[in-house]
């Protein structure tokens, strides 16, 4: 796997990698008002994230391939925008132009178009990119067993001006974890979801 296409399945999750509503009568279900958030997710896809820190609206998290074993740092803001994408402290930056919003702007009906420069040092000079999000609404993903509330958006990227896709993302607001995605590109599409939180 390339490094470019390293960085863009771990964007799929932090656009992929959020409000775990209260959880269904089963042990083992997280149920935000009386337990810790999850700090790692297992995707049907073969990859795990973990979670390194949450700081307000930003989220940071270790990328796993499971069966490579390779491994990328994402910095992300409010579960959508993704600021680096590091592997041994290289990969890509973002150096966004415009303001990003915060989890609390992610309401049913909001629409954000925000700009940035991707550096990606020693692959390809600096580069427009652009992100364009829709709230789709609130739906209910459920994981072993479990019901959460997610919010359905659509996450539409540009880099250089090559469309990367449709990127529908199921996101848990208060963890910023992706429970699910499909990203639909030139007539195919790949989908992930959660099968294991802890």
């Amino acid at each position: 796997m390339t490094p470019s296409q390293i960085f863009f399945t771990a964007l799929s999750l932090s656009f992929l990698v959020p409000l775990l509503g209260p959880a269904v009568a089963r042990a083992g279900c997280y149920d935000t008002t009386v337990a810790a958030l999850p700090s790692k997710a297992t995707y049907d896809s073969g990859q795990m994230i973990e979670v390194l820190s949450r700081e307000g609206d930003r989220m940071t998290y270790r990328q796993t391939i499971l069966e490579s074993g390779k491994q990328v740092e994402m910095t992300v803001q409010a579960g959508l925008f993704t600021l680096t994408a590091l592997r041994d402290g290289e990969g890509a930056v973002f150096d966004w132009k415009t303001a990003l919003p915060g989890l609390a702007d992610l309401k049913p009906g909001a629409s954000f178009h925000a700009e940035a420069i991707l550096t990606t040092p020693g692959l390809l000079p600096p580069r427009p990119f652009t992100t364009d999000v829709e709230v789709l609404g609130q739906e209910t993903v459920e994981i072993d067993g479990c019901a959460y509330s997610a919010l359905k958006v659509m996450v539409k990227n540009v880099e250089g001006g090559k469309p990367l896709g449709d990127n529908t993302k199921w996101i848990h607001l208060p963890s910023m974890i992706t429970l699910k995605s499909i990203v639909a590109d030139h007539g195919s599409s790949r989908e992930q979801t959660v099968t294991a939180l802890e």
